[in-house]
């Protein structure tokens, strides 16, 4: 094994339409034959993050919900897994009272991903927005008045919403006052909107990586790809950091390769670069 590349999905390998372009799937075929493996980290739920990723002709590693749960693919293996449970409630009831965003909680991969919320605490903009959000992802949400009603005991993440005065405010007070894994992700939906995805204080993109490697005992050279905060862990533990021309710029900042945008394929170009290193 040369090594192993880590990719993000949304901005990265994927532009609005997530799917992948044909040329960027010949291109990985081509990494994986060549001797790299490849595990892709991404904040998406692992329906979504599989809609996209099952075209590829080869055997993977998918990280979802920031690394809370990792799967060796095709066979749906589970690696490793790392889950919040029922005792934030209160934290979270607090964090976002007077808040126009109540928070949702992902059931993840073991219940197909069916999120819970409660309407009722939600500003109403920011309802009909998450109604649109959820039939373009095509997400199963259950409304509830308690979470009382909810079968789950534990579960990958939970996510809040909002614009940025709003969602940057909620992220800085989960992590204060719940010391949970926090960060603000442009929302792939509609990028004016802000996703606050919170997991277990030890998960991020970055210790998922470092499981798998710690997992399996073997590294190789280390490679990663990322456009926003999130990858910012994962970023950190790389020999090469790729970072997508359309990133903030405190990952420009770190940069060691920056990558044309997803939309004209990118990665293919910065991975390239990458390997040569």
């Amino acid at each position: 094994m040369k090594g192993t590349i880590a990719l993000d999905l949304d901005g990265t390998l994927t532009d609005h339409s997530h799917e992948l372009f044909p040329e960027v799937i010949e291109y990985l075929k081509s990494l994986v034959e060549g001797g790299w493996r490849l595990i892709f980290v991404t904040g998406r739920t692992y329906k979504s993050g599989y809609r996209t990723l099952k075209v590829l002709p080869f055997n993977y590693f998918l990280a979802v919900q920031n690394g809370a749960i990792i799967l060796e693919m095709p066979s749906q293996v589970i690696v490793a897994k790392r889950y919040l449970d029922r005792s934030i409630f209160q934290g979270m009831d607090d964090v976002c009272r007077g808040e126009p965003s109540d928070f949702v909680i992902y059931g993840g991969y073991e219940h197909q991903d069916h999120c819970y919320f409660r309407p009722k605490r939600f500003s109403s903009d920011l309802l009909n927005y998450l109604k649109e959000r959820l039939s373009g992802f095509n997400e199963t949400w259950q409304a509830v008045d308690s979470f009382e009603e909810m079968e789950l005991d534990e579960f990958p993440s939970v996510k809040c919403f909002g614009q940025y005065p709003s969602a940057s405010q909620l992220a800085r007070k989960i992590e204060d006052r719940l010391g949970l894994h926090v960060p603000l992700i442009r929302d792939p939906f509609n990028a004016n909107y802000y996703v606050v995805q919170a997991t277990h204080a030890q998960i991020n993109k970055g210790q998922a990586l470092q499981d798998l490697i710690s997992l399996t005992g073997e590294r190789g050279k280390l490679i990663a790809a990322g456009d926003d905060y999130n990858d910012l862990p994962m970023l950190a533990l790389a020999d090469v950091k790729i970072v997508m021309a359309t990133a903030p710029k405190e990952l420009m900042q770190i940069a060691d390769i920056v990558a044309p945008p997803a939309s004209e394929q990118g990665i293919i170009r910065g991975l390239e670069a990458a390997v040569q290193k």
